[in-house]
């Protein structure tokens, strides 16, 4: 970390600020250059740190119902021929779906399934 960069942002260079790119301002904040043209002096240009998003199994039925009409695949290459499916039932410890009628619980079916958006098959853990 490099004393003067706010949290969640990185170095880019020193150096002239180009259009939609971000410097840091004298008061510590960061703003956005606006302007078509190259500025014509030096400024710290800066980038902001995107963390990958966290995902969790789903504790309960609860919380798997609001993507119960979702199409989910199984991860493996090794299970078939990359169908989707939809979960057939679900209470609040299993899901099942497809081809797998004894059913998974929601840790089994967070390791071997995802979402058709390529989104793990869990909730997103927001902090």
């Amino acid at each position: 970390m490099i004393e003067g960069i706010p949290d969640g942002w990185e170095l880019v260079r020193i150096g002239p600020v180009c259009y939609g790119e971000w410097r840091l301002m004298e008061s510590g904040s960061v703003k956005q250059w606006d302007v078509m043209e190259p500025s014509l002096g030096w400024a710290v240009v800066l980038r902001k740190i995107e963390k990958p998003k966290r995902y969790r199994p789903f504790a309960n039925a609860a919380e798997f119902e609001p993507h119960r009409d979702r199409w989910i695949e199984y991860t493996s290459p090794n299970h078939g021929d990359c169908s989707f499916y939809r979960a057939t039932a679900f209470h609040n410890e299993r899901v099942w779906l497809g081809p797998d009628n004894s059913g998974k619980t929601y840790r089994e079916a967070f390791h071997c399934l995802r979402f058709d958006d390529g989104t793990p098959f869990g909730i997103e853990v927001t902090e």
